[in-house]
């Protein structure tokens, strides 16, 4: 299976390579990387400071086929939560995931390059597991546990737990 990793923003090279190797690795998918294109202004919610990530799928869907995942250092949000590390459809070809508060520099903390790769592959491997139709697992280390702070996102791997790794090989 192919996915298109699509740029929106500036992503370092670092965090591409990161997401599109363990893509590769864990599920056997082939990528291709976009140039970096911009979220549209339109779609901004200036009272939130933020984008809602139902509108950043529904901007790839109409611009790219078959199954998409979108990076962003864009800040992101859904409907009646404050924020959003990424966002999916179950099951479906779109998924979004942001860095920007998954960067240990959000928190006031210093740059940490490694921290950030490590979320960021978390978050995208994630996403595309809900693309491939799995829910949250109640397993906290599982890739599939919900994250509602970045300190769920370190305490999980990046790896599927026994029973939702089943479920993709079905």
């Amino acid at each position: 299976m192919k996915i298109t990793i699509v740029q929106l923003g500036k992503i370092p090279e670092n965090i591409l390579t990161a997401i599109t190797s363990e893509l590769r690795e864990t599920l056997n998918l082939i990528t291709e990387t976009t140039e970096p294109m911009e979220i549209p202004k339109e779609i901004y919610n200036s009272l939130r400071h933020q984008y809602p990530a139902p509108l950043v799928l529904k901007f790839l869907s109409e611009r790219f086929r078959g199954k998409v995942l979108g990076i962003t250092d864009k800040d992101l949000y859904a409907e009646s939560l404050n924020f959003v590390f990424g966002q999916a459809y179950c099951p479906g070809n779109y998924a979004v995931v942001s860095i920007h508060r998954l960067d240990p520099t959000f928190y006031k903390q210093a740059p940490n390059e490694k921290i950030l790769m490590e979320r960021a592959v978390k978050e995208a491997v994630h996403e595309v597991g809900h693309m491939l139709g799995l829910d949250h697992c109640t397993i906290s280390t599982c890739v599939m546990s919900f994250s509602n702070t970045v300190g769920d996102v370190d305490r999980k791997k990046k790896e599927f737990c026994q029973s939702c790794w089943k479920k993709i090989l079905v």
